[in-house]
């Protein structure tokens, strides 16, 4: 009935997102370190990986070519940590909003919130979302190794609540490690797909069809 339908968890809207972690995000960048990552993502967001260059870097950064060599041994270990900095970000956030949820929330509020916490970083952090799930394929394996990686840490998120579900509800159907695997690959592709074809801020609003795909696959009850 839908006049009586209890209202499950709602994303918290994307300027208090934003806010919420601003903080962190500039904590992480405020180093001489952390600015020359960031001006790597700036650049190849501009200009792409392979127009670049070290001078484009270290002005936009205002640091010296000795400070660059101080931190990196070259533009490509540069960008490969700023891949790795893309990912924590991402990993981090997801780790806070999970940690705002009730201890008792149920499988369906914490896949909400690993989905809609996810399309508002990929809008909030356009550049490096950019970097990771679109420029990474282009450049080197190392990179592309360390996003695999992450999608594999999505993967064992679904798994753990999947199976604290079952434990709670043992009708639920047996789904397979594979199969679940799966859903953070379907994902990041579409993700990738949607910002190429129409930028990273139209990303939040495939959050309903990502939920709707996950629980599907999972076998979960519509959530009430």
């Amino acid at each position: 009935m839908r006049g009586e339908q209890t209202p499950g968890p709602t994303p918290m809207p994307r300027t208090s997102f934003a806010d919420r972690h601003r903080a962190a995000r500039d904590a992480v960048l405020v180093s001489q370190r952390g600015r020359l990552i960031e001006a790597m993502v700036e650049c190849v967001d501009s200009r792409g990986y392979p127009g670049t260059t070290l001078t484009d870097i270290v002005a936009r950064a205002r640091v010296s070519r000795s400070t660059f060599y101080e931190h990196f041994a070259n533009k490509e270990e540069c960008f490969i940590e700023a891949v790795h900095t893309g990912v924590d970000i991402v990993a981090a956030r997801i780790v806070d909003e999970l940690a705002q949820l009730a201890p008792d929330a149920d499988v369906h509020a914490r896949i909400e919130s690993i989905v809609v916490t996810f399309c508002e970083t990929v809008a909030t952090e356009p550049d490096f979302a950019r970097l990771v799930l679109v420029e990474s394929f282009k450049v080197n394996q190392a990179a592309v190794d360390y996003r695999d990686l992450a999608v594999d840490r999505f993967a064992e998120l679904y798994r753990i609540f999947y199976n604290q579900a079952r434990q709670a509800n043992p009708a639920l159907p047996k789904v397979s490690d594979e199969l679940i695997a799966l859903l953070p690959d379907a994902i990041g592709e579409r993700t990738r797909r949607v910002i190429v074809s129409d930028g990273p801020e139209q990303v939040p609003a495939l959050a309903p069809l990502f939920i709707h795909f996950v629980t599907t696959t999972l076998g979960l009850p519509t959530s009430a």
